[in-house]
């Protein structure tokens, strides 16, 4: 199927009546501030809990990388407007989200380097590339590291971009390294490293793992291939094991439509999928595409 046709499937599920509301940019994503409360919440929990000794950090570090890895969603979302239809309040709750997985970063900077990815999906010069077509270690040493990744990427572009952006973007990449070289100048280095670099680190794999590597494949480019660009994931199992992505699961629906929330993707989906080819739609699981494992 052409990707003209594609479009046209596209067009025709947008135009559903009974789904206007599902594309309507919201007064206030309530589920999103939801997502937001339980991320940073759970992760103060947790490293109030690691610094009263009441956990050991083997339990600190996956359960505050999987509460950094929550926080990405609000982030995310603020990079399609779609916490709020006030911008400076959506942006504002974005760039607060931000600060567990990228310190220092922005709603408008992050917008940058997403959009980006939503231009090229695929294409050799997509930003998260690297995410999908290197081996398994690579990609997650990538991952971890994912704000060096992104940092580079913006300084190829310096001269693209506006004046006022890229002092934002010196600034936030100052208090960001002033963060690292004051914790681990303190006399609490130690617990900086368990209660939020390594957490840090291990969150990020997590995202980019869920958001990225079983989404996407290098050489399946959306530009060509609307639809068969984007892997979907388990959209079939337990309820909880899609909120627990917060959407993500259908994944394709979120590049088909960015400026759709995330809670309303299962909506659209019913709607989709009795319109999209079967066979134009890939499948893959938490840890696979296509059925079968990541090659190394």
């Amino acid at each position: 199927m052409e990707a003209k046709q594609q479009r046209e499937i596209i067009k025709q599920i947008r135009q559903t009546p009974e789904l206007a509301d599902a594309f309507g940019a919201p007064r206030m994503a309530w589920p999103t501030i939801g997502v937001l409360l339980w991320s940073i919440g759970g992760y103060a929990l947790i490293t109030y809990a690691y610094l009263m000794g009441l956990v050991s950090p083997l339990i600190t570090i996956p359960v505050a990388a999987f509460f950094i890895f929550w926080s990405f969603t609000p982030l995310h979302e603020a990079v399609h407007r779609n916490v709020s239809n006030i911008g400076w309040l959506n942006d504002a709750i974005g760039t607060f989200s931000a600060q567990l997985l990228l310190p220092g970063f922005s709603s408008a900077l992050y917008r940058y380097l997403h959009i980006t990815h939503h231009a090229r999906a695929g294409q050799v010069d997509d930003p998260d590339i690297k995410f999908n077509s290197s081996n398994l270690l690579s990609r997650y040493i990538g991952a971890a590291f994912l704000d060096a990744l992104w940092t580079r990427f913006y300084f190829a572009n310096w001269t693209e971009r506006p004046t006022a952006e890229r002092a934002r973007f010196m600034l936030g990449l100052a208090f960001y390294v002033s963060l690292i070289v004051v914790g681990f100048a303190s006399p609490y280095a130690f617990e900086f490293t368990m209660a939020f670099v390594l957490p840090v680190l291990l969150g990020r794999i997590i995202v980019v793992h869920l958001f990225a590597s079983i989404q996407h494949q290098e050489g399946h480019e959306q530009r060509h291939d609307p639809i068969g660009a984007t892997w979907m994931q388990d959209v079939h199992s337990q309820w909880w094991q899609r909120y627990f992505m917060f959407g993500q699961s259908q994944h394709l629906m979120h590049h088909l439509y960015p400026n759709v929330p995330w809670y309303n993707y299962d909506r659209i989906w019913r709607k989709a999928q009795k319109l999209i080819p079967a066979e134009k739609i890939r499948w893959g699981g938490y840890i696979k595409r296509h059925r079968r494992p990541f090659e190394l």
